[in-house]
Formats: C-alpha cells, structure tokens, sequence
C-alpha cells in the first residue's frame, strides 16, 4: 500500500499529473477532452487516469472519469501544501534578513506579504516605495535605522502642508545625516515645529518598522546596514507586534526639538 509521502510523491513528481487531475476536479470528462485540454500524448494520459483509478481519486465509466470525494480530498490538501511551500518559498529570501530573535509572532502571519527586494537598476526604487507607502494613510508610526533626504522632505509634505499625524523613533545617526544636509536640516527643523509631528532618538533600534494606519511595513537589510527590501502586510498580529516594538522603543527615547537642528 502506498504511504502518505507516495502519494505526494506521486502528484508533486509530474505536471502532467497535477494537470489531469485538476481537469477532473473542475468536472467529469471523456478522455479525449482531457488529452484536447493537457500537452500529454493519449498513452500517458490514460496511464495517469488508471493510476489516479488504482488510488481511488476518480472513477471512471466507458471514456468518462469523475472525481471521487476522496479525490477532492487530496487534490485540496495537495494543493494547499503547494501554495503553504510556495508562500514560504517566496519569503525565503527575506526571511534571511529578519533578526530571528525579534520575530515573536508565528512567521505565517507573512504567507501574505508584499515583497518588494532592491531593483539593483533603480536604486532610487525602493525608497518611491516607501514614500507612497506613507502616503497611504494619514496617521504614520515607527522606527527608523535607515533614512534619506527624500523620505524627509516627504515628511515634511506630510506634516507641513498636510495634515497627517507622524510619529517616528530614528537613531542618532539620521539625526547626524540629517544635519550634514543643510536643506533637509532645514525641513526637518521645520517638521518639529509642528504639532502634529513627533520625533524621538534612540540608540536602541534594532530594525526599520513603519505603521501607515493598519498597514505594516518592514525594511529588510544585510548584516552591513545595506537596504535589501521590504515586507508589506495588513496582518492584524503582525500590526501589534509592531505597534508593541514601537511603544517599547519610544518609551526609552528622547525626544528632539526644533532647537536639536542646527539649520
């Protein structure tokens, strides 16, 4: 008898077989319709049908099979192990990136991200991203390693021409890059003096978290600093895992004034 990892085996060793088997989820079918709608020869096709018959997954009567409940069965669960390997295939890359020890909440939670990884031909690219992630609501949280003169100046768009509510925690650093910048000293002066805008530094950011609204984004770099991407997600546990990283980082933080910038 065949085991449970035969009958995966089975499936996840042929496309042709996963084709086949789908048709006949979707409905009952004569097998030449089956050989019009799968790119197999007529003589793998009926092996595929006898075979899917010898597990029980389909009957068949004359030229026509039909999909049995057991059948149904595992073409579900088949496909659901696909598309769970899928979603955690596509964050492998990202998850190298994400401090193990930070990750308090089940990394499921991210089967539904938005990916977005550096374009190496348009640096600039993910940084657009971000911008028009902020832009996408009107109260904005978090916690910031990393910063650029265009994030600044979007947030002094935000913040002094609009009406959007921002509270960030950023570290020394940015405050440094941001006064070497007598431009973007000059906004972010200007930002603090709004009412609706809160900043606060701290030594103790360990990574780039951004709460537009109900919306998590989550900036993903290498060991060396160097941006690598971003997570995008409206998942409810990671928002308050978020919510949660930010309250701990600001609690310990100092607040910066107006006065702080040398402009």
């Amino acid at each position: 008898m065949d085991t449970a990892l035969d009958d995966i085996a089975f499936l996840a060793n042929s496309d042709n077989r996963v084709a086949v088997f789908e048709e006949l989820v979707e409905g009952p079918e004569e097998r030449d319709e089956i050989v019009d709608q799968v790119d197999a020869s007529r003589v793998t096709i009926a092996r595929i049908l006898r075979e899917l018959e010898a597990r029980e997954w389909i009957t068949r009567s004359g030229q026509e099979s039909t999909v049995t409940p057991l059948g149904e069965w595992a073409y579900e669960e088949f496909t659901r192990l696909v598309d769970e390997m899928e979603a955690q295939n596509r964050l492998r890359e990202a998850m190298q990136w994400l401090p193990p020890d930070l990750l308090t909440f089940d990394v499921r939670c991210l089967r539904d991200a938005e990916l977005i990884l550096v374009d190496e031909t348009d640096a600039t690219a993910l940084i657009r991203r971000i911008i028009d992630f902020h832009r996408s609501g009107d109260r904005i949280r978090g916690i910031a390693r990393e910063s650029a003169p265009a994030l600044i100046e979007n947030q002094w768009e935000l913040t002094v021409q609009e009406d959007a509510r921002i509270e960030l925690v950023i570290t020394p650093e940015i405050v440094e890059t941001i006064q070497d910048h007598r431009p973007t000293a000059r906004r972010f002066r200007e930002i603090l003096t709004e009412e609706n805008a809160d900043y606060f530094v701290s030594e103790e950011i360990p990574i780039s978290v951004g709460i537009v609204n109900g919306t998590v984004g989550i900036n993903l770099t290498d060991e060396q600093g160097a941006l690598k991407g971003g997570l995008k997600t409206d998942n409810d546990t990671v928002h308050a895992w978020a919510v949660d990283l930010f309250q701990n980082c600001r609690r310990d933080a100092r607040p910066i004034g107006p006065d702080a910038i040398i402009a």
